[in-house]
């Protein structure tokens, strides 16, 4: 009983803590993309896209510049961009192999590897601006 109860609290403690956080780099990409929408992603190559590799811990969270190939509204190749502006391949051993990377949102499902990171993809050229502020209307004070 002591240990379950020493779990929760541990648990809520660190849930509490990386909720004031600003979270990793996929939390702020999500989060934006939730908050903003995005249009439809078409089919073709995508480069600058962003490809986050996570883990259960949030300050393992990488992500890097990519490009990816588009076909039928899923990734089917993606490829890192290096430093120099060259690109390398991006192969995963997948959990779930016969698991699409399907593209909903402008950001793509995420997939599993086998050793347990989780791989997103984000296409900032998609998102849709920010929405415009109605102007407020001067105080009749001010008149």
């Amino acid at each position: 009983m002591k240990k379950v109860l020493l779990g929760t609290f541990v648990l809520l403690l660190s849930v509490g803590s990386f909720a004031g956080g600003s979270g990793s780099c996929y939390d702020g990409y999500n989060r934006k993309f939730e908050q903003r929408g995005a249009f439809e992603v078409e089919d073709g190559w995508h480069f600058d896209v962003v490809l986050t590799i996570r883990t259960s811990n949030p300050e393992e969270t990488q992500c890097s510049y990519a490009k990816v190939k588009v076909e039928k509204g899923m990734i089917t190749q993606m490829f890192l961009k290096n430093e120099d502006g060259t690109f390398q391949i991006f192969n995963a051993k997948w959990k779930y192999p016969d698991e699409k990377a399907l593209i909903s949102n402008g950001m793509s499902k995420s997939r599993v590897t086998i050793d347990n990171r989780i791989v997103n993809v984000f296409f900032p050229k998609s998102i849709k601006p920010p929405k415009k502020k109605v102007a407020a209307a001067p105080s009749p004070d001010d008149l």
